[in-house]
């Protein structure tokens, strides 16, 4: 005969499992409804600098140097959402091996750092941790030293890999490809002669331009990085709640039939 009481302990076991996914689910909702206005605005701030990184306006990605920064998460119960992001960059790797590319790499996350070692030794060149513990930190400038250390390191192509958000259940692989400054100055340069922009002429017209669109270069590669990391932590979020709901509805798939074995067992103990 079953013992009743080791039944119960299942069922309360799945029960508090339950209702623990069921308020990790809820904590991750939140989250994401506060962050729907942040979206908009922040695309509003970016698009103008879109154009400034359209990548035909750059030489062809072939036998040049190139930077990988795949935006991982070090966070628990995310569902698939790392596994995506390193799906996104083979992809770039196959793309970049066939046009005989060489890459490094600079890793964000002990996750990414760890996969990378092992499945690409000697090819991680910059490592740095802790970007994406509080989305409520993110700032302008915070991003801005992110980008003078990518920077720092020359190269000419820069890869950020994130995962966009789309909705709660949906998640697209991204990437973000960057030029080098000098091929950014030229862009600009180019822009303000030939097609006459009142913004790209202010820049030029000021004696020290370089130094300008230096500047104009650093904050818009900080609006990028900043935008990869939020559209990163938004589908973490969405791939938190459909993993929880998941989680949710598989125990719930379990408590049922054993409550009923319990109180089977519980009735048949008594008699």
């Amino acid at each position: 005969m079953v013992n009743p009481k080791k039944l119960k302990r299942k069922v309360l076991a799945h029960e508090k499992f339950r209702d623990i996914t069921k308020s990790i689910q809820m904590v991750a909702l939140s989250n994401i409804a506060e962050l729907k206005e942040n979206i908009a605005n922040r695309f509003l701030a970016i698009a103008p600098f879109t154009s400034f990184f359209h990548v035909p306006l750059y030489k062809k990605c072939i036998d040049l140097e190139c930077i990988i920064m795949p935006l991982n998460i070090d966070k628990n119960c995310c569902g698939p959402h790392n596994s995506e992001v390193f799906t996104s960059t083979k992809k770039i790797i196959e793309y970049l091996e066939n046009n005989n590319n060489n890459y490094r790499f600079f890793t964000t996350s002990k996750k990414g750092k760890y996969y990378f070692l092992s499945h690409y030794p000697g090819c991680i060149i910059k490592h740095v941790e802790g970007l994406n513990k509080d989305i409520a930190s993110f700032s302008i400038f915070s991003f801005s030293i992110l980008a003078e250390k990518l920077m720092k390191i020359e190269a000419d192509r820069y890869f950020i890999i994130f995962n966009r958000f789309i909705n709660i259940f949906k998640q697209e692989g991204s990437c973000y490809e960057i030029g080098p400054f000098n091929e950014f100055a030229n862009v600009i340069i180019d822009s303000a002669i030939y097609m006459q922009y009142v913004f790209h002429r202010v820049a030029i017209d000021n004696k020290d331009y370089l130094n300008y669109i230096n500047d104009l270069y650093l904050f818009g590669v900080s609006l990028v990085l900043m935008d990869a990391f939020e559209e990163n932590e938004y589908s973490s979020l969405g791939a938190r709640i459909v993993a929880m709901d998941n989680a949710k509805k598989n125990a719930t798939k379990l408590i049922d039939p054993l409550t009923l074995k319990y109180h089977k067992a519980r009735q048949e103990y008594i008699t």
